[in-house]
């Protein structure tokens, strides 16, 4: 199941990531770097706070659906990035287009918004009262 939902958010950002104007969101490098950056310093400081305080929960909260934007955000920039890679790339060229090297950070974006919904479907995301 948890593929399915993947595989409808990654083919929806890449679509509109194609059908955008040439160069929308290769802009957005700078913002996603500071969000990562969030995201990673507030996975970091959720080592440390127990998960059951607010401020823990708030905290993996944040990690975890800031973390899908973030990389939902790296999708589109890197789907962008490929295609003006692609096209600029000059014939003369001594070596050819590498479409596989460039694919690696596409790749990489779909392992983590996989592992995101997982841990949203799991009930991770969620607060739990008994």
């Amino acid at each position: 199941m948890d593929g399915w939902y993947t595989a409808g958010v990654v083919g929806g950002l890449s679509t509109i990531a194609i059908c955008a104007p040439s160069g929308e969101f290769l802009n957005m490098r700078a913002p996603l770097a500071m969000g990562l950056g969030v995201v990673f310093a507030a996975s970091l400081a959720g080592m440390f706070l127990p998960p059951t305080s607010a401020l823990g929960a708030g905290l993996y909260s944040l990690s975890l659906y800031g973390g899908l934007i973030v990389f939902g955000g790296f999708l589109l920039y890197d789907t962008q990035a490929i295609v003006k890679r692609a096209e600029t790339h000059p014939a003369y060229a001594m070596q050819p287009y590498d479409p596989i090297n460039s694919a690696v950070s596409v790749y990489m974006d779909v392992i983590n918004i996989f592992i995101r919904i997982a841990m949203i479907l799991a009930g991770g995301g969620g607060n739990k009262r008994k």
